[in-house]
């Protein structure tokens, strides 16, 4: 394994562990929210430069407790053979991340706070990241 891969995997484990454990805690809730809230999903395609170890580590121990706040949960993650493209092209050669939220605006709040804004310092460019907000 040359030294590139290495600090990619590294860096994309580092920057999703929070994501498993944040998973495995909570109300594992795909419909409305309490207060007549609709979830919301973050859906991002990561670079796939590989993030230096220290940032990655920087990033996730920074935005983690904030995402987990915001009621993230990690509800899928994948790259190469683990994403199917049933229809259309999908032109990026990375990792592919759904996360959910307890609210579009606790989605946005998470986004846009200043503290989460310093963390993405720590973070490679994204393909593109958007967010939905769940029917139900």
């Amino acid at each position: 394994m040359n030294t590139r891969t290495l600090l990619y995997s590294t860096g994309l484990i580092a920057m999703f562990v929070l994501g498993h454990v944040s998973a495995r805690i909570g109300v594992p809730v795909a419909h409305a929210q309490a207060g007549g809230e609709k979830a919301a999903y973050l859906i991002a395609s990561t670079s796939p430069a590989p993030n230096e170890p220290e940032c990655a580590a920087a990033y996730s121990e920074a935005s983690g407790p904030l995402a987990k706040n915001a009621g993230m949960h990690l509800l899928g993650a994948g790259e190469g053979n683990t994403i199917q493209v049933l229809e259309g092209t999908f032109p990026y050669k990375s990792r592919l991340v759904v996360e959910k939220f307890r609210s579009m605006k606790a989605l946005l709040d998470f986004w846009k706070s200043p503290a989460y804004q310093e963390a993405k310092k720590n973070r490679n460019e994204a393909n593109f990241i958007i967010a939905v907000e769940a029917v139900e």
